[in-house]
């Protein structure tokens, strides 16, 4: 039997959404310094986003398996001995937990926000199969059309708020405008998990408070997905 978030207890449900937001941080890292991300990561992550109005965390996050780098890097960022190698990691994810905040005190901006995410098409990676009679080439280039519409979304919008996330990483990948649109798209996917994760009872006092439980959750919540797998 496949383990589903509908399955997970509360504080299991608060550990998928920061996974999942651990997930952007790490993805905005490889891709900002030029290291593999793989598609399928990327767009699992950023589809996230384009769930409108969802039932259940199911919904959001329907293939957990998805998320296996974001439980692994919740697994690192709360291990006291890999502390100081993952601090970028953790000055993003914090800082996607930071523009939450100054969203979450936007309304105008939510409903610009909710109304151009209703108007992009989701992501669908060439790995996972061809869905539709369109050609190759075509169909990533819609995919490339999705990205740089939630990046221009992100620029409209997050980024015109009083906190910025300062990405570093080697000039030619941050100038690459395809690689860029896609550190864009995945800050707003891990905005967006960052408010269902305090929407689920998440509060950053936690992370202080209850590192090892998370870091314990997250490698127990792995160990499920690997048996299942």
């Amino acid at each position: 039997m496949n383990v589903t978030a509908a399955d997970f207890t509360s504080w299991e449900q608060q550990t998928t959404a920061l996974a999942a937001i651990g997930q952007s941080a790490a993805l905005v890292s490889y891709l900002a310094q030029g290291r593999h991300a793989a598609e399928t990561d990327i767009a699992a992550n950023v589809n996230t986003v384009l769930v409108i109005d969802p039932g259940s965390l199911a919904e959001i996050y329907p293939n957990l398996g998805s998320l296996g780098l974001g439980f692994k890097t919740l697994q690192d960022m709360f291990s006291n001995d890999r502390f100081r190698e993952n601090a970028e990691l953790i000055r993003y994810t914090l800082g996607m937990l930071v523009l939450r905040n100054k969203l979450i005190n936007n309304k105008p901006m939510q409903d610009i926000i909710r109304v151009k995410l209703a108007q992009i098409k989701p992501l669908q990676p060439v790995s996972s199969g061809r869905h539709s009679d369109l050609p190759e080439a075509e169909e990533k280039n819609l995919r490339e059309v999705s990205y740089e519409q939630l990046a221009r979304l992100y620029q409209d919008t997050i980024s015109t708020l009083p906190y910025r996330i300062q990405v570093q990483g080697k000039a030619a990948e941050l100038n690459n405008e395809q690689t860029a649109n896609r550190i864009r798209a995945l800050l707003l996917a891990g905005i967006r998990s960052a408010v269902l994760w305090y929407q689920l009872g998440g509060r950053r006092w936690r992370l202080v408070f209850y590192r090892k439980r998370i870091q314990e959750t997250a490698g127990n919540i792995r160990r499920k997905l690997i048996v299942t797998d």
